[in-house]
């Protein structure tokens, strides 16, 4: 069932590409700043997903307007209860599942959609499919170590700034092997997670 998630996602994907690579690259989201052109950008994401909590941080280069590659780091984990929050592990002697990762893909964008005149922004779609690496969290045993991933959204662009509202699915799973866990382990450890999230990033 997840193979053929999967597999619908990438020939949609392909679509995508096939339209973009067909459009003008001057109505692409756009490399050009009033500093020049500018090819690489670091960004910053936060959301929530069925698990919890995800924060990354990354760096993408775009060689064309329209499609990049990029390489992420972050962290997957479970809320804290409210009564934890300003406390540590050590001082409060629970477990929250927590999982690092390493993401790594391509960018996909569109043209323009909206052109936001009396701001000089643009709005944009994007979508970025790719792969998660990850040791399993704490107590786990056997964990799913290698993940499929995608991520589409919106952005909003102003000269080198650029702000994101995204949604993700992926087969990462925060309890993949039966981990630690302050709330509870679910009956099956590998699932779809849903997220939403948002970003900023900063063109350079």
């Amino acid at each position: 069932m997840t193979h053929s998630f999967f597999k619908s996602k990438i020939k949609i994907l392909l679509w995508l590409v096939t339209i973009m690579t067909s459009i003008d690259t001057a109505f692409s989201q756009s490399l050009s700043t009033d500093d020049g052109i500018m090819n690489w950008e670091i960004d910053f994401r936060a959301g929530l997903n069925n698990d919890g909590y995800q924060a990354d941080i990354g760096i993408a280069y775009f060689p064309i307007q329209y499609v990049g590659v990029k390489a992420q780091i972050g962290l997957g984990g479970e809320i804290k209860a409210w009564e934890d929050w300003g406390y540590d592990e050590l001082d409060t002697f629970d477990d929250y599942a927590t999982r690092f990762k390493f993401t790594s893909g391509i960018v996909l964008r569109t043209p323009r959609l909206i052109h936001w005149k009396s701001q000089s922004a643009g709005f944009y779609i994007f979508a970025e499919p790719g792969i998660i690496l990850s040791p399993g969290a704490k107590g786990s045993e056997r964990s799913k170590w290698f993940n499929q991933d995608l991520k589409c959204g919106i952005n909003m662009q102003i000269d080198r700034f650029i702000l994101t509202l995204g949604y993700g699915v992926s087969n990462f799973s925060l309890y993949s092997g039966y981990p630690y866990s302050y709330w509870g382990l679910p009956d099956k450890d590998n699932y779809i997670t849903h997220s939403v999230f948002i970003g900023g990033a900063y063109k350079f």
